[in-house]
């Protein structure tokens, strides 16, 4: 405890402060802030778990849904999802995959120059067949990988 003079209606008056609130509050907000950024930290990797299983059975369900019926097997998938970005002038020249993770999921990967031609690869591949789940893992050359050096046949 301190004494301190403060000035209360005009007038000086001697008092004591207790210096050892600021301790318990400050400890209290540390405490907080950890146990904060600690359930946070459980609350996304709780709900960060997608399970391919989870994801086909929900695609499944929409194709019921709307009166679609069953999805392709996943080699159809991979076929039609290749064939479609082999055939749009957007896409054809991209070094991209289409791989079927399970029944109504198909991941793409490899490179594409800019984030548009990632965006239009997404977009042709969802418009191939209806109700798959597009996983895009393009990576963008320069962002996510290095740029790949152009090979000159100086002679």
């Amino acid at each position: 405890m301190n004494r301190v003079r403060l000035l209360r209606g005009g007038r000086l008056v001697d008092a004591e402060r207790d210096d050892s609130d600021w301790i318990g509050i400050t400890l209290s907000a540390i405490v907080g802030a950890g146990l904060g950024l600690f359930a946070g930290l459980a609350a996304s990797q709780f709900f960060s778990e997608v399970s391919p299983r989870g994801v086909s059975g929900a695609v499944r369900g929409i194709g019921r849904r709307t009166g679609k019926g069953e999805l392709p097997p996943p080699e159809a998938l991979e076929r039609q999802v290749t064939g479609a970005l082999g055939e749009n002038p957007k896409t054809r020249h991209l070094d991209v995959r289409a791989r079927a993770l399970s029944e109504g999921i198909v991941e793409l990967t490899g490179t594409a120059p800019d984030a548009d031609a990632r965006a239009a690869a997404a977009t042709v591949a969802r418009g191939a067949v209806d109700h798959v789940v597009i996983v895009n893992r393009i990576l963008v050359a320069g962002e996510d990988v290095a740029k790949r050096p152009s090979r000159s046949r100086a002679g």
